[in-house]
């Protein structure tokens, strides 16, 4: 008798521990699934989250201060000649004078010495979008050279900025700097055109850090103070417009940060008072 309450125990035991190993998985599985459908969908309501008042706000005269940018760069071997171009980034017009615009964008983004930098409207097409649209072939350069060509005027790695010009007949919007840094909680938009995610995108958001943050090189360097928005952003958006309400560039997109799935957490943005004082020293240059 006392054999078969022992073994009785025991085996109430072993389902005991069983029950407990498999109510210890069940809650693992739920964490994990819980830790990666949270990452997808805020990756999602990100990219999809919508603004109604700020969509108002986005007129013509906005659009129309974007820019799409290709760099191209030549290479020479023997006799040789090839030209490659890069996936293109933002920038935004911020001042003209006698048909000559000024625009800002992110200094990475062009710091590889390209040959040229084709400068692209709201309304342009790229190369891959004019051959879908229309039957007639343009080689791929005889393309592109139909393009203003920009320039790069002045950059400083310190804020990670630089300033482009170009000549064009046709007319750009240009905007205003805004004159402070959006606080925390203040709704913002990016337009940009993410790498393989369409152009001319618009994302809206909101400033998350409650302070700015550094935000420098590998070695910890040369480092400015940046802001964090939950408005999205994406490979192809750097040098892109951060807008505040009152249609003015309340910072320029540098980068974002994203999670261990490759989901988007946050986009890095150079704010508005770092921006004057960029454009400030840039001022000062050109009187020397």
């Amino acid at each position: 008798m006392q054999c078969k309450e022992g073994a009785k125990v025991a085996v109430e035991k072993r389902l005991s521990r069983k029950s407990k190993k498999t109510i210890s998985i069940v809650i693992s599985a739920v964490v994990c699934i819980s830790i990666i459908g949270s990452s997808f969908f805020y990756d999602y309501i990100c990219r999809t989250r919508k603004n109604v008042d700020f969509q108002e706000i986005i007129n013509h005269e906005v659009k129309s201060s974007t820019l799409y940018i290709i760099s191209e760069t030549a290479t020479i071997s023997g006799n040789d000649e090839s030209f490659s171009y890069g996936a293109g980034f933002g920038g935004v017009v911020f001042s003209e004078a006698d048909g000559v615009y000024y625009a800002l964008t992110a200094l990475h983004a062009v710091d590889n010495n390209p040959t040229h930098l084709y400068v692209l409207s709201y309304d342009d097409l790229t190369y891959n979008e004019r051959i879908a649209q229309q039957e007639q072939h343009i080689g791929l350069r005889d393309y592109y050279k139909t393009l203003p060509i920009a320039e790069v005027v002045y950059s400083d790695e310190e804020y990670d900025l630089a300033i482009l010009k170009f000549s064009c007949s046709d007319s750009f919007g240009i905007l205003n700097i805004a004159s402070n840094t959006p606080a925390f909680k203040d709704q913002v938009a990016i337009i940009s055109s993410p790498l393989n995610e369409g152009r001319n995108e618009i994302t809206y958001g909101s400033i998350i850090s409650k302070k700015p943050v550094k935000f420098g090189d590998t070695n910890g360097e040369n480092q400015r103070l940046v802001i964090k928005t939950s408005a999205y952003d994406n490979f192809g958006s750097s040098g892109s417009v951060l807008l505040n309400k009152q249609s003015e560039i309340a910072g320029i997109v540098l980068g974002g940060g994203r999670d261990i799935f490759d989901n988007f957490r946050y986009s890095l943005v150079m704010p508005a008072n770092e921006i004057n004082d960029f454009i400030t020293t840039w001022y000062s240059s050109k009187k020397q």
